[in-house]
């Protein structure tokens, strides 16, 4: 263990910064010790049990959630509550997995045997890239513990290519189109007048009338 007595390469906190599970158990058994003292009525329930089950919680969650997280040249440390750490060595790691965004857990370290292990720090991007730094550093040394771990995808908006801009239309589909034949014909030839506007005779007929 003399690896987690010295500095580690990068190290980040656990991305829940209050513990609430720890600070209610707490509650509960000052709670329960004022039931004991006659200081907090409790009716008919038992303080002594309820000090207990408090105490139970509480310890379980101090020793069983992460609150740091550290990345060493042949390991990664994960702090629990003190005196209880976490030390995952690089030749047993088998895999490390990364999600996407939406995902609760997205960084995530497989093992050769056991469970897997959730990474949940504050800033994922930049602790993976520390822990790949490290990782392929300690598989450059030792390659039969296995290969490098690929490096960090890029953004996929970034990543898409541009849309191709849209093709013109041609001159000829953008002109407008030419008129048909029987259209032009009737442009040429505008309708025949009345026979007396052609004639000329601005007169009209005499007007016959019956003789009575």
């Amino acid at each position: 263990m003399a690896q987690s007595q010295n500095q580690p390469l990068y190290w980040d906190k656990d991305r829940v910064p209050v513990n609430l599970t720890l600070i209610l158990s707490l509650g509960i058994v000052i709670w329960g010790i004022g039931g004991i003292l006659g200081l907090i009525p409790f009716g008919g329930g038992n303080p002594q049990l309820i000090v207990i089950l408090g105490i139970a919680v509480a310890t379980y969650t101090w020793l069983f959630t992460p609150r740091s997280y550290g990345v060493y040249a042949d390991c990664l440390v994960i702090h629990y509550g003190r005196p209880r750490i976490k030390v995952m060595r690089f030749s047993d790691i088998d895999t490390v997995e990364l999600g996407s965004m939406a995902a609760l857990d997205r960084l995530r370290v497989r093992p050769l045997r056991g469970r897997r292990q959730s990474i949940r720090v504050r800033d994922v991007d930049t602790f993976y890239e520390n822990l790949e730094s490290a990782l392929n550093a300690f598989r450059a040394a030792h390659p039969e513990y296995g290969e490098p771990l690929p490096p960090l995808p890029a953004n996929p908006a970034a990543a898409a290519p541009a849309a191709a801009p849209a093709e013109p239309e041609s001159a000829t589909a953008a002109a407008d189109p030419e008129p048909p034949a029987d259209s032009a014909d009737a442009a040429a030839d505008p309708p025949a007048a009345d026979s007396g506007a052609e004639s000329g005779d601005d007169n009209p007929p005499p007007e016959h009338r019956p003789i009575y």
